[in-house]
């Protein structure tokens, strides 16, 4: 029986929150711009390596949450920015970040003892 791993759990909570995007734009009028479809697109490529290869996987979904904090991609069909004026941080890519992180850091950290 395979170990279940838990770095899944940030890019589960993406791919719940494009489905309750799709479920909304599908039911109302909302609509989604083009930061939306780039966003789900690059979740979209960090499944595919999630699957194929984890390290790229890590570094995608990063690199996608990190782009997300700023605004320049989303995949919820509302727009959340906390901050002062234009600048301000997307409190969902953050959170997200934040997990991804510590669970990547567990992973190599668990890796590591076993060398």
């Amino acid at each position: 029986m395979k170990k279940l791993d838990f770095d899944f759990i940030p890019l589960g909570i993406s791919i719940i929150l494009i489905l309750v995007s799709l479920v909304m734009i599908s039911t109302s009028n909302y609509a989604l711009s083009l930061k939306h479809y780039i966003g789900i697109g690059c979740v979209i490529i960090s499944i595919y390596f999630y699957f194929k290869n984890r390290i790229t996987y890590y570094v995608v979904y990063g690199i996608t949450l990190l782009v997300g904090i700023f605004g320049l991609l989303d995949f919820y069909y509302l727009t959340f920015k906390v901050g002062f004026g234009s600048f301000g941080i997307n409190p969902i890519s953050a959170g997200l970040l934040i997990l991804h992180i510590a669970l990547v850091f567990q992973i190599v950290d668990k890796l590591d003892s076993n060398k």
